[in-house]
């Protein structure tokens, strides 16, 4: 099924109010992930790790230097990082890091003030196990690696409700926006429902969203 110029530039319109902290450790899987976010246009802070995703989210304690001389000021003094001014709306990490892992991220987003963002998490293993505790301890999305653009059309939903939120209430006419970019989204559903089935996650019991 083919999308209308029109339809493809409103839904960049709307996609464009939108930032997304991507977090990955591989800096090719990174810049591919950045590449279609912006092709999407979406707005793409990307990170090498669940430690800078912390720090940039403000969530990272930096540790306080103990061996600090008596000749230091107090402004010199190690403090916790402060959040980002930017609004974040959605965040997208690969699931096997070293150090802070993608689920780790996870955990400690959902159990901090930024507990209502969406988290989406990705791999390169179909694990049955792994997806399941991701779903359940609050993922929004399990995408299997290589991530495609068609796997970005599953981001909407989720990024109208992180809106709905933590912003105020969109009003008619974003509204009606809003639902013309659904529209889209579904079509581009219908026109993928194709993809090989060897892609989708699956979990016994559990249901995850696929295109």
């Amino acid at each position: 099924m083919e999308i209308s110029e029109a339809e493809l530039k409103t839904e960049q319109e709307f996609n464009h109010r939108f930032h997304v902290l991507a977090v990955d450790d591989s800096q090719i899987d990174r810049k591919l992930l950045e590449k279609l976010l912006t092709v999407s246009s979406y707005q793409v802070t990307c990170v090498e790790s669940g430690d800078k995703a912390l720090e940039y989210l403000g969530l990272l304690d930096i540790e306080e230097n103990e061996y600090e001389t008596p000749s230091l000021s107090t402004a010199s003094k190690p403090v916790l990082s402060q959040p980002q001014e930017t609004k974040i709306n959605l965040i997208i990490t690969d699931y096997n890091m070293p150090g802070i892992s993608g689920y780790d991220l996870l955990k400690r987003v959902k159990d901090s003030s930024w507990k209502d963002i969406p988290v989406v998490v990705m791999s390169s293993e179909n694990v049955p196990s792994r997806i399941n505790k991701c779903m359940e301890g609050g993922a929004e999305e399990f995408l299997l690696k290589p991530v495609t653009l068609s796997d970005l059309s599953k981001l909407h939903s989720h990024l109208l409700n992180s809106t709905i939120h933590h912003d105020r209430p969109l009003d008619k006419n974003e509204q009606e926006e809003a639902d013309e970019v659904n529209n889209v989204v579904s079509n581009k559903r219908k026109a993928t429902s194709s993809e090989p089935s060897e892609r989708r996650p699956r979990v016994k019991g559990l249901h995850v969203s696929v295109s």
